[in-house]
């Protein structure tokens, strides 16, 4: 099973911020709260739209998650249906999270070889599961970028650090990824653009690694089994790890 980065990895690090993202919020925040006043919603909008935007002006530079917001997502909505005077159940932060998660497939691509990459996987008969650190995104989100840029076809599972409750180094991700799967450590492969958040952990699990750079700067040195300076590399060190 080859578990696989995204920000950095599949996709750009930057995170591309536009003015009609407030828009494109608005509405989904209105579809994900049916039989709330108007005014109501618009006002819950507004908090939410204001209070991340911080970490949405962090994700410009950045789509790694440790420079976003210095709260996870479920605690700054929290905040907002509270000064909002709205309930803050379980079902309503996961609704209003996702409407938050606008999708990406008209303002980002994949990096060169990420599609090609995915299939010679496939071909090698592994599985891709995607294991990703992400703010506002739990796997269905990611599901709906996926389908939208043509690439849910080569992905098998997907396991975000929303879902697993820890952002990597926490080994959650990894941990949830091979209970998903059923695969031992020692039959995994994480591919991965940080030596911290990927390779490190990775490691200390017993897995193997290769560490990717197709949008950072050379490594001066790393612990991973492999690296590659590009997504096709990439694919022929996993298909040389495969023998």
């Amino acid at each position: 099973m080859a578990l696989i980065d995204v920000g950095g990895t599949l996709w750009p690090n930057s995170w591309p911020i536009r003015k009609a993202d407030a828009a494109g919020r608005r509405l989904r925040i209105r579809a994900a709260m049916p039989g709330i006043e108007p005014a109501t919603v618009d006002a819950l909008a507004d908090d939410l739209i204001e209070s991340s935007r911080p970490g949405d002006e962090a994700r410009a530079i950045s789509t790694e998650n440790k420079v976003s917001i210095n709260s996870p997502a479920e605690m700054l909505i929290t905040g907002c249906l509270s000064r909002c005077g709205l309930p803050a159940d379980a079902d309503t932060i996961r609704r209003i999270r996702r409407a938050m998660s606008i999708p990406v497939s008209d303002r980002m691509r994949p990096l060169p070889g990420a599609v090609e990459l995915l299939a010679e996987i496939r071909d090698l008969g592994m599985r891709n599961v995607i294991a990703s650190n992400t703010y506002w995104r739990d796997a269905d989100s990611y599901w709906e970028d996926f389908r939208l840029l043509g690439m849910a076809e080569h992905v098998d599972g997907i396991i975000t650090s929303v879902d697993a409750g820890h952002l990597k180094p926490h080994p959650a991700v990894f941990e949830m990824a091979m209970r998903w799967a059923d695969v031992p450590a020692e039959r995994c492969v994480v591919i991965g653009n940080r030596e911290e958040n990927d390779i490190e952990p990775a490691l200390a699990l017993g897995m193997r690694t290769i560490l990717v750079y197709p949008d950072d700067p050379k490594p001066a040195a790393s612990r991973a089994h492999a690296t590659a300076p590009d997504l096709w590399a990439c694919a022929r060190a996993i298909r040389e790890m495969a023998g």
